[in-house]
Order: C-alpha cells, then sequence, then structure tokens
C-alpha cells in the first residue's frame, strides 16, 4: 500500500518521515557526486530517485516542490562544475537532466492523482457495499442472493442451438423448466427470508433453489422467458414450499443484469401474500354463499309469485273445462255454449303463458340485444375475470380465434355471464373428475397439462353467424343427462341450483342464438352457441338524378 493511503496516522507520518529522509539524503549525494567529482555523465538524471522516494510521503503539491528543487540543485552543480570550462557536451548532459527530472514530476503528480481518485472511488463502493448489506440485511421483506450463471449459460447455449420459441421448447421437454431451477444457487439470504421459510439458519437455505418450488409452477417458465428475452426485470405470483413443508403463496421481483453480465449476483425480492390470498378466498367463498342464499331466497319469492299469478288463470281453465264437459255431455250438446268455454279457456292459457314470459325476461334480465360485440374481445375479458378461479383449478385457458370472425349484435353483459358460466363449468367438471389427481401422476410423463386445459375458440362457420365453443377435458356428459342438462333445477353438483345452464341458453336465444351440448371425441365435453352476425349497415342508395332531357311520366304511367 502506498505511504499516505489507508494506513494509520502513525504509520502513516512514520513513513513519511523514512521516504522523506531517504530522499533527502540521496538528493545530497547526487548533488555532491555530480559537482564536486569528474564523471563525464548526466549524473543529475538521478534526481529522478529522488522524486520517486518523495512521491511515497508528499502530496503533489510536495512533490512538485521537490521536483522543482531538484531541478535548481541540478542547474547550481552544473554552473559550480563548469563555470570556467562550459562546453556545449556538458550542457546538453544538464538539459537531459532536467528533462528527466521535469517528466518525472509531471508523471508523478498525474500517477497521483489518478491513484487518489481510485482511492476515493473503492471508498465510494466499499461505504455502498456497506448500505446495501445494511439494508440487505435489515429489510423486513425476504431478499434473496442468487447466482444465475448457470441459467443463463443454458439459454445461450439453446440459443446458439438455434431454439428461439421457449415456451415451445419448455411444452416438448417435460421438466426442462425443473431442471433449470436446479441451476439457480442461493448464496446469501436476509433475515426475513429465514422467518418467511421457517428455517432455523441460512445453511438449510443456501445451495440450488429446486426444493423450495412446487413440480409445476408456471413462474419459473415464465423468468426463464424473461432471462432469454434479455428483460431487466421480471415481476410475478409464484408459489414457495417452505421448510416445514407450508406452501406459500408469493410476489417475486427480480432484477437481472441488462449488460449480460453480473447474473453471478442477483437480487431476488420475495413478499408473501399467503394470507391476503387466503383472506381473499373466503371474502370470495363468503360472497358465493352469500348470493347462493339471495338466488335462492329470490327464486322462493319468484316462485310464491308466479303460483299466485298463475292460480287464477290456472282455475278459471279448471273451470271452463268443468262447464265445457257438462255442455257437451247434455242430450243433445250445446256446441255454442261448449264453444264459448273453449275460447275462455284459451284466452285464460294466453295470460298463463304471458306471465310465464314475463318470468321468463325477468331471469334473462329482458337482454337488450342491440350492442355490437366482438365475441374475440368479449372471450379475453371473461378469461380475465376467471384469472383466479383457473390459478385455483392449476388449470389453463387456450383461445383459438379464426380471422375476420364478424361482430355481433347482442346483449354484452349477457353474453359475458355466458361465458364465464360455461367456462366456470369447465373448471368444475375437471376438478370433479380428479384432473388434478391426474395431472400431479402425469406431470411425469408430460400430460398433466393438457389436462387441465379449457379450449375457447371462436370462429364464423357462415357469413351470418358467429360461433363460440368451449370444451374442457372432464368426463364429458353422461348420456342419462343429456336429455335434462337444460332443464331448470336440473344439476349434477350437490351445491348447485341448475339455473345456470337454463339461463344461459335463454340468455342465448333470447338474441336469436342457439346453445348445444356434446362430447368430444378425444375426451371431455363441448358446449356451444351461435349468435347472428350483426348485420352491416346498408348502403346508402344515390338519389337518381334526373336527366335534363328526360319527358316526366304520363300521369296514367305513375300509377
Amino acid at each position: 500500500m502506498v505511504a499516505g493511503y489507508g494506513a494509520s496516522p502513525e504509520s502513516r507520518r512514520r513513513n513519511e518521515l523514512r521516504f522523506g529522509a531517504l530522499a533527502f539524503l540521496l538528493g545530497l549525494t547526487v548533488f555532491a557526486v555530480d559537482t564536486f567529482t569528474d564523471i563525464e555523465s548526466a549524473i543529475a538524471v538521478l534526481y529522478v530517485l529522488v522524486l520517486m522516494l518523495a512521491a511515497n510521503a508528499l502530496p503533489r503539491a510536495g512533490i512538485v516542490r521537490v521536483g522543482a528543487g531538484c531541478a535548481v540543485l541540478a542547474v547550481l552543480s552544473f554552473l559550480l562544475s563548469h563555470w570556467h570550462d562550459m562546453d556545449v557536451q556538458s550542457a546538453l548532459r544538464c538539459g537531459v537532466s532536467l528533462a528527466a527530472i521535469l517528466i518525472t514530476t509531471a508523471l508523478l503528480v498525474r500517477d497521483h492523482l489518478s491513484r487518489a481518485l481510485l482511492v476515493r472511488a473503492n471508498g465510494a463502493l466499499a461505504r455502498s457495499e456497506k448500505r446495501y448489506r445494511s439494508m440487505f440485511e435489515q429489510a423486513r421483506f425476504s431478499l434473496w442472493e442468487q447466482d444465475f450463471s448457470g441459467v443463463k449459460d443454458a439459454l445461450d447455449a439453446l440459443r446458439a442451438a438455434g431454439v428461439t420459441d421457449l415456451a415451445a421448447h419448455a411444452q416438448a421437454n417435460p421438466g426442462w423448466a425443473r431442471g433449470m431451477a436446479s441451476l439457480i444457487v442461493t448464496t446469501n439470504v436476509n433475515d426475513a427470508t429465514l422467518e418467511l421459510l421457517g428455517a432455523a439458519d441460512r445453511a438449510e437455505v443456501l445451495g440450488p433453489l429446486e426444493r423450495f418450488l412446487p413440480a409445476e409452477d408456471p413462474a419459473m417458465l415464465d423468468a426463464l422467458l424473461a432471462i432469454h428475452e434479455g428483460r431487466d426485470r421480471f415481476e410475478g405470483r409464484a408459489r414457495l414450499i417452505a421448510a416445514d413443508g407450508r406452501v406459500l403463496t408469493v410476489l417475486l421481483g427480480i432484477s437481472l443484469p441488462d449488460d449480460g453480465i453480473g447474473f453471478d449476483q442477483v437480487v431476488v425480492g420475495v413478499v408473501d401474500i399467503t394470507q391476503r390470498e387466503r383472506t381473499q378466498e373466503a371474502l370470495l367463498a363468503a360472497q358465493a354463499e352469500l348470493a347462493r342464499a339471495a338466488r335462492a331466497a329470490t327464486l322462493g319469492a319468484l316462485s310464491a309469485s308466479i303460483a299466485h299469478e298463475l292460480n287464477q288463470p290456472l282455475g278459471a281453465i279448471v273451470l271452463n273445462a268443468q262447464a265445457c264437459l257438462r255442455w257437451l255431455r247434455r242430450d243433445p250438446p250445446d256446441i255454442d255454449t261448449a264453444s264459448k268455454a273453449v275460447e275462455r279457456m284459451v284466452r285464460d292459457s294466453k295470460r298463463a303463458g304471458e306471465i310465464v314470459q314475463r318470468t321468463r325476461g325477468m331471469l334473462v334480465k329482458d337482454a337488450n340485444c342491440d350492442e355490437i360485440i366482438d365475441l374475440p374481445q368479449l372471450v379475453e375479458e371473461a378469461a380475465q375475470l376467471l384469472e383466479r378461479e383457473l390459478s385455483a383449478g392449476g388449470a389453463t385457458l387456450a383461445t383459438d380465434f379464426a380471422d375476420g370472425v364478424p361482430p355481433v349484435r347482442a346483449s354484452r353483459v349477457g353474453l359475458q355471464q355466458v361465458l364465464i358460466n360455461l367456462i366456470a363449468n369447465g373448471l368444475h367438471a375437471m376438478a370433479e373428475t380428479g384432473a388434478e389427481k391426474g395431472a400431479e401422476k402425469g406431470a411425469e410423463m408430460g400430460a398433466g397439462t393438457a389436462q387441465r386445459e379449457l379450449t375457447v375458440s371462436v370462429d364464423s362457420p357462415d357469413p351470418a353467424q358467429v360461433r363460440v365453443s368451449v370444451r374442457d377435458r372432464g368426463t364429458g356428459i353422461a348420456e342419462e343427462h343429456r336429455a335434462r342438462l337444460f332443464d331448470p333445477f336440473f344439476t349434477t353438483r350437490p351445491d348447485g341450483m341448475g339455473m345456470g345452464l337454463a339461463i344461459c341458453r335463454s340468455t342465448v336465444e333470447s338474441c336469436g342464438g342457439t346453445l348445444t351440448a356434446r362430447n368430444h371425441e378425444e375426451g371431455g365435453a363441448v358446449f356451444e352457441f351461435t349468435i347472428p352476425a350483426a348485420a352491416p349497415p346498408p348502403s346508402p342508395v344515390p338519389s337518381p338524378v334526373p336527366s335534363p332531357t328526360a319527358a316526366p311520366l304520363p300521369a296514367a304511367q305513375e300509377d
């Protein structure tokens, strides 16, 4: 270490005195040899050694003063030695010595400045590292330092091999993303991480990350995509397995190097939202139960209202039927009076039908089917509303939109509710048939994702219609249930009311469409509805411009 940088004050002072004394003695020796000896050489060049010794003990101003002093001594020695016999050679030797002294002084001053800047930069870096370590340790949220260099090398190797679509590569190679997790090594964590994972010490957490990740977590693939695409940050929701086996839901924030290097020290921030998710789930469950109770209460009130309103026309129909029978059984039958009774029966039957139709309109909220709707966009909106249910069920939603699908004229709220009901029914169908067990068993075989996939496709079989299909991967529709599938109050779920599909069909039919269900040849059920495409606005017909030479029609032809 250079004297004056990084040493204690006492040690620095001793070094300054030692180097200063050596420089002074060496300067006197050079002056004496150069002045009082007959050596025909540039002895004054040795003042460079004096400057180098002084540079270890003096600041920049001191170096400049020593350099000036050495130059003065060199000139003085030249004058004392060659005052009477001064020649060109001796003058040149003196000039060379002065040039060496000046150049050395300039270089030492520049070097001193560079060393000072370097020391200040190292000090700032050390202080920054100390602040970072302090924040890292004292943060009340989980922080991880991880080595991603193995992952970066593996991704670079894939890129060199011609792999550009990482998602397709992961789908074609089940377990690949899980294997990449074993290349991520945790090098340091803070105390909040130990508390989060329930670990006793850091040694229990450090090492490969794979043991803390569930087998099927899409966050790993998303993080790999972020690295592969060269992004400088990744944020997302993931799951972790704590040391005691608890499954935690967390928010991840990963700061990625934007220059392609530094992947050996990546900082990962983790925020535990498990309790918040549980609270949200409890709230949603309570809301669902409340909505179910409200529907049941509404249905009870509606049933009472229907019974009250239908009681009068049905009673009148019965009385008129009995009267008709009496008039027909007379001898001879009174056909005219019986006919009037039948007419009254028809009238009362129409009244009952109007009551039922009005009630049906209440069930579908009198959908106003005059909105122009882009069905692919509506499917995307419904998928966003069901994102939580899809995540909770471990399912994925795939969409297949044909090109050039025309818009439809319908009720946006009504069709959105139809889509939500059909997708939710598909999720329940896969859950009730043990799709999750099948997915866990098939994860080793790469079949888990396909068993939990819902597919929503939108196409136009002809220009006048748009078709929407929702396919699940459950066991399909039982043959004995197919005929009653859309009947009100029919359900195969113990907690269902059996009104969802009935209302869906009423909503679709109120907009001029049809809703059907069938089993897919590869397994699962397909619910499909068609809606008439919105008719394009009529093109304005240009008014005929009469010809200036055209004669008016005769009066007889105007008619």
